[in-house]
């Protein structure tokens, strides 16, 4: 009898041991029960707090408690949700950076000649393709303006004019310097507005007979409407085969990225 009895309290003691193996503790009731909680409602910028403290909580849990959060592939798809909505946000707050440079730019007449206002026109235009890829729900967060309309308009008409005013610098280099039979090879352009006129100042990079490269600057500036019969009357200003001041290096200071090959193209 007593044998029987030891029998039926060792299996006891192992069903109630077994039971307990089986058991969910507090804490990992309490981990899934926060999984669930944010599963139901919309992964924002403002998950972000709820996330870290299931995290930590998790983390505080025992290795045997962690493998009883049933719903912790959920929470590993939250978690991947809102490293998407965050990368998003972090795009969504570069164009918009961008957008306020290119409308400050314009508000301030474009004066500055240490602005690239050819990487500007490349950032806004990037804009302008990325914003017509978003959903319309993302539309909303890239804040495009009236003024950024605007002063993309002017950029590149501006960046236009300095291409055609450079191409006049060329030809004029080309009759000045005919019987040399130099090849201009680069072009550079600082481009800068004063009062609202948009004065150039330019250098070029040439080849002579041997194959020699050289750099030509211009001493003066001149304004977009400038023609090679103009800056040919006044050589002496506009072509020094010399360096100059930085201030005025064109090789430097360009702060218009010009197409050579049309530039080029437009001085035959």
């Amino acid at each position: 009898m007593k044998k029987i009895i030891s029998i039926i309290t060792v299996c006891l003691m192992s069903v109630i041991i077994l039971a307990s193996c089986g058991k969910k503790t507090e804490a990992t009731k309490s981990v899934e029960g926060q999984i669930k909680g944010l599963a139901d409602v919309q992964i924002g910028l403002d998950s972000e707090e709820a996330v870290s403290e299931i995290e930590s909580a998790y983390n505080a849990l025992s290795d045997e408690e962690k493998e009883r959060v049933k719903n912790y592939d959920e929470f590993q798809s939250i978690k991947e949700e809102l490293a998407s909505v965050k990368t998003k946000a972090e795009s969504f707050d570069k164009m918009n950076s961008s957008i306020n440079d290119i409308v400050d730019a314009a508000k301030a007449g474009f004066s500055s000649a240490d602005t690239d206002y050819s990487e500007l026109i490349s950032q806004g235009r990037q804009i302008l393709d990325k914003y017509e890829e978003l959903e319309d729900e993302d539309k909303e967060s890239v804040k495009i303006s009236e003024d950024f309309n605007k002063a993309m308009e002017s950029l590149s008409s501006y960046v236009e004019t300095a291409e055609k005013s450079t191409a006049e610098y060329v030809k004029a280099f080309n009759s000045v310097y005919a019987e040399e039979n130099y090849e201009v090879t680069n072009v550079y352009c600082i481009m800068q507005i004063r009062d609202g006129v948009e004065y150039h100042v330019f250098a070029l990079t040439y080849k002579d007979k041997d194959g020699n490269e050289s750099n030509l600057y211009a001493n003066a500036r001149c304004s977009a409407n400038t023609t090679a019969e103009t800056i040919i009357a006044n050589a002496d200003s506009f072509f020094a085969k010399r360096a100059v001041s930085d201030d005025y290096n064109a090789v430097i200071n360009a702060n218009v990225a010009l197409d050579v090959e049309k530039v080029l193209s437009l001085a035959k």
